[in-house]
């Protein structure tokens, strides 16, 4: 979390109530709370993986230079996740700045395999 937020990042929370946390680019932000860095620093992720219904179809699109999530941990939950699709994109990083239209092709065609899956043959 420091490396995201900085060393001091807690004490700049409970200061303010919240930070505002940008992305590299500068063109989105969120708000992180004490309450919401305290969650996501005590989820066990590899427990809350296995509370995926197994039924539940999971699809991942990870930057192979992703900056935020590791891509080892993407291939971690690929293993522990029974129904998940991962697809990686060679050289992107989180925020997939240039890599946009690959992302926008591994999107539709997923959105076009799971349509066609659902519909049934067609006679």
């Amino acid at each position: 979390m420091e490396g995201l937020l900085g060393t001091d990042y807690m004490q700049r929370i409970k200061e303010h109530g919240f930070i505002e946390v940008k992305n590299r680019e500068g063109t989105a932000s969120y708000p992180v709370t004490e309450e919401s860095s305290m969650e996501h620093l005590s989820t066990n992720m590899h427990e809350a993986c296995l509370q995926i219904d197994k039924e539940c179809r999971v699809f991942t699109v990870h930057g192979s230079h992703g900056d935020i999530v590791n891509l080892e941990d993407a291939v971690e939950f690929d293993k522990i996740i029974p129904n998940l699709k991962l697809h990686i994109i060679e050289g992107a990083n989180h925020g997939y700045i240039y890599h946009l239209e690959d992302l926008a092709s591994v999107v539709v065609g997923i959105i076009k395999e799971v349509s066609g899956a659902e519909q049934g043959p067609t006679q």
